[in-house]
C-alpha cells in the first residue's frame, strides 16, 4: 500500500463538516490524521458548533490537539482541512498554500472579491486548492449532468435550481453576515457554481428579489429568487429557501431541453427523465456526499486529478453572489463580467 497521506484539521466552527470529514479520513488506512487545531476557541464555543469538544474529538481519534494554526502548520502536514468561520477561510488557506500544503476548504471558500484576490497568484493553486461544494458529489446531480452531457434532452434552454437549507443561526458568527456571508453567501455556491457546472454556461446578468421571512435573527434575506440569463440566451431560475422548517426537498433541478426534460429532486430516485419516449426513473440514491468529497481530495493529492471546485469556480460564484446582493439592494438587473460585477 502507498504511504499514508498526512492530513490535519484546522478549525471546528463548521462543526458537522469538521467532525464528519475527519472521522471519515481517520478510518482510512491510507490516511494519517496528524492533529486537530481548535484555533484557541473556548470549550463552549466548539461544543455548540460541533456537539463535541475539541479535546474529546482528539481523544476519540487519538491525535494531538493544538490551539494555534501556526503550530498546526509547523507540524508539516501534507494537507489541511479548513473548517473555521467562513471569514477566516481565505487567509488560512493562503498560509497553508504558501507552504506547499494541499488545502480543502469546507463550503463555502468565501463570499467576497477581497478574499478571492487574497488567494490569486499563488503557485499551482488550481492544482492544490479544493473548495467544498457537496452537491457536486450528490448522485442525482452527477447523474443528471452525465445525461445532459450525453445529449439526452438536446440543448437545454431553461433551468430551475432550488435549494432549501435551514439558516445558520446557532452561533454568533453564523448570525453575523460579515462572518458567515448570510444565507446567500453560505449557499450561493450551491446555486451559482452548480448552475454553471451543469449547463456549461456562465450567467451574464441577474435580477433578484428576496426577503427575511422566517429567521429575524440573521437580519438579512433568508429567501432569495434569482432570474438569470447566459450569453446564449438560456434562462435560469435559481431559488434559495433558508427559512423553511417543514419537510421540503433539499435540492431540486429541472433542465428543459429541445427533446425533453430532466429532473432531479432529493428523494429516492437520482433523476427522472420525461421525453416523448416515456418516463424513466434513474438510480436509487445511496451515498455520502462528504465521503465523496474526501475521496476526491485524496485523488487530487495522490494522482493530481483536476479539482471539481477550484478558485476559478469560486471567483465566478462570488461575482454572482455580489451581483445578486447588488440587485437585491437596488431592484435592478445587474450584469456580470469576467472580472466581476459591471
Amino acid at each position: 500500500m502507498d504511504r499514508a497521506v498526512r492530513i490535519a484539521l484546522a478549525g471546528m466552527s463548521q462543526g458537522y463538516y469538521a467532525t464528519h470529514y475527519t472521522r471519515f479520513l481517520a478510518l482510512r488506512r491510507d490516511v494519517e490524521v496528524v492533529a486537530i487545531c481548535d484555533e484557541g476557541k473556548t470549550t463552549e464555543y466548539v461544543q455548540e458548533c460541533a456537539f463535541i469538544t475539541s479535546r474529546e474529538l482528539a481523544q476519540e481519534l487519538k491525535v494531538p490537539l493544538v490551539h494555534a494554526y501556526s503550530q498546526l502548520l509547523d507540524m508539516e502536514p501534507e494537507a489541511v482541512l479548513i473548517c473555521s468561520e467562513t471569514a477566516d477561510h481565505a487567509w488560512m488557506a493562503r498560509e497553508a498554500l504558501e507552504r506547499g500544503i494541499y488545502v480543502f476548504v469546507s463550503k463555502p471558500l468565501c463570499f467576497s472579491t477581497a478574499d478571492i484576490q487574497l488567494l490569486e497568484g499563488i503557485f499551482d493553486i488550481e492544482d492544490r486548492l479544493l473548495c467544498g461544494n457537496p452537491l457536486k458529489y450528490e448522485l442525482g446531480i452527477t447523474e443528471l449532468r452525465r445525461r445532459l452531457m450525453e445529449g439526452e434532452i438536446g440543448r437545454p434552454y431553461s433551468w430551475r435550481i432550488m435549494v432549501n437549507h435551514q439558516a445558520m443561526i446557532h452561533q454568533d458568527w453564523e448570525r453575523n453576515e460579515q462572518r458567515s456571508g448570510g444565507p446567500l453567501g453560505t449557499y450561493g455556491v450551491y446555486l451559482f457554481d452548480l448552475a454553471r457546472w451543469l449547463s456549461g454556461k456562465p450567467l451574464q446578468c441577474v435580477y433578484a428579489l428576496g426577503g427575511n421571512y422566517a429567521t429575524p435573527q440573521i437580519r438579512c434575506p433568508d429567501t432569495v429568487k434569482v432570474l438569470g440569463e447566459s450569453e446564449d440566451g438560456s434562462l435560469f431560475v435559481l431559488e434559495l429557501f433558508s427559512g423553511i422548517y417543514h419537510p421540503y426537498p433539499f435540492i431540486a433541478v429541472e433542465a428543459v431541453g429541445e427533446k425533453g426534460v430532466l429532473r432531479t429532486c432529493y428523494d429516492n430516485y437520482a433523476t427522472i427523465s420525461q421525453t416523448q419516449g416515456g418516463t424513466e426513473l434513474g438510480t436509487l440514491r445511496e451515498e455520502d456526499m462528504g465521503a465523496k468529497e474526501m475521496e476526491h481530495f485524496l485523488q487530487v493529492i495522490r494522482n493530481g486529478i483536476k479539482v471539481r471546485c477550484g478558485l476559478s469556480d469560486m471567483r465566478y460564484t462570488v461575482n454572482c453572489i455580489e451581483a445578486t446582493g447588488k440587485s437585491l439592494l437596488n431592484g435592478r438587473e445587474i450584469r456580470i463580467g469576467g472580472k466581476g460585477v459591471l
